[in-house]
């Protein structure tokens, strides 16, 4: 077993709803998803910038498509969650 075996579980506890936010496990992993994939695709414009230096016409073109493939991603999460967290209004509104 590697070390990144032995500190990465196989399969994620479920923290069942009581995950110490006011927010579900699932809504915690898009936010999660979408901040990451920004940062990847700021990481990206770096790495595009870089390439552009070095005069790598084919790295930039694979960073340029990286960038691009992280802000799908992070827009995809960005709506899923938009589209939860207004469900989940609508449901609290009409409990009350």
């Amino acid at each position: 077993m590697t070390q990144l075996e032995q500190r990465t579980p196989s399969v994620r506890p479920k923290m069942g709803k009581d995950t110490g936010t006011a927010e579900t496990d699932e809504n915690y992993d898009l936010v999660s998803v979408l901040y990451h994939c920004l940062k990847a695709a700021d990481a990206c414009s770096q790495y595009v910038a870089d390439a552009e230096d070095a005069g790598d016409d084919e790295l930039v073109d694979f960073f340029d498509e990286a960038r691009q493939v992280q802000n799908r991603l992070a827009s995809r999460a960005r709506e899923l969650l938009a589209q939860r967290l207004a469900d989940a209004a609508e449901a609290s509104d009409e409990e009350s």
